[in-house]
């Protein structure tokens, strides 16, 4: 991924907020949206940040999907962690953020409208209209939850 030093920036002052909620939609962001939606796998280099972020105290980590919570657990290639990856459908991300009381939000590939200070980023010409930060692909996905994972432990 060529280096977006804005999109770094906002992940290392986001990294220090209090309380955060990363949330990422599966299709599109952890898995390629792309061929059989059945065999969409979560790419295994996000599901290793995902890992480290899930383990880290005063971070929840949502999977945002319309996709049943047991089949997105079995997408995805998690350890111990897995259970406190909470998966969400898209219109339940906003009560997550108040039930967690999250001080930020990273959303990766969904649509919300973020508040001051969140980081929003869209993930391909499809789901990057309109967000304030975009990455190409799942590859740069995973390229930006492993900077965020690295940035959030040294906190």
């Amino acid at each position: 991924m060529d280096t977006d030093d804005a999109l770094w920036g906002a992940l290392d002052r986001v990294a220090e907020t209090p309380t955060l909620l990363v949330a990422c939609a599966f299709d599109g962001a952890l898995a390629p949206d792309e061929g059989d939606p059945d065999q969409a796998r979560a790419e295994q280099v996000s599901s290793e940040a995902l890992n480290v972020l899930v383990a880290l105290a005063d971070t929840t980590v949502a999977v945002v999907s319309d996709r049943a919570a047991d089949e997105v657990a079995e997408l995805m290639f998690l350890s111990g962690a897995k259970g406190g990856l909470r998966v969400v459908a898209p219109e339940g991300l906003p009560a997550l953020r108040d039930e967690v009381g999250a001080t930020a939000l990273v959303g990766v590939g969904v649509a919300i409208a973020g508040a001051s200070g969140d980081v929003i980023v869209g993930v391909g010409e499809d789901l990057g209209a309109g967000a304030p930060y975009e990455v190409e692909d799942v590859d740069d996905v995973a390229d930006l939850l492993e900077e965020l994972a690295g940035l959030r432990r040294r906190v």
